[in-house]
């Protein structure tokens, strides 16, 4: 998850930073278009696959402990089951 924050990070700070950068901010153009326009929608462009990959990482990471809880239980459940099984028929009881 840290990869993921410090890649969402790089684009966010690109953004806030833009009115301080002097070769942004200025009175060029670039391909035709303000500079800062430019400059804000690339990043714009590059912030929704870094917001994708965090939300994928996020994902992923609560699939695999949901995963992880329902193995445990179900591994329990199934132990304990065996026992009361095992308990019964040493018992003679029947179900």
């Amino acid at each position: 998850m840290p990869l993921a924050l410090t890649l969402l990070a790089v684009p966010v700070v690109a953004l806030l930073a833009a009115v301080w950068l002097p070769f942004v901010n200025g009175p060029q153009l670039w391909l035709g278009l303000p500079s800062l326009l430019v400059w804000s929608v690339g990043w714009v462009l590059a912030l929704t696959p870094a917001l994708a990959y965090v939300e994928r990482c996020r994902n992923a990471t609560a699939t695999a402990a949901a995963a992880a809880t329902v193995t445990a239980t179900s591994t329990s459940t199934s132990t304990s089951t065996s026992t009361s099984t095992a308990t019964s028929t040493a018992t003679g009881e029947e179900r």
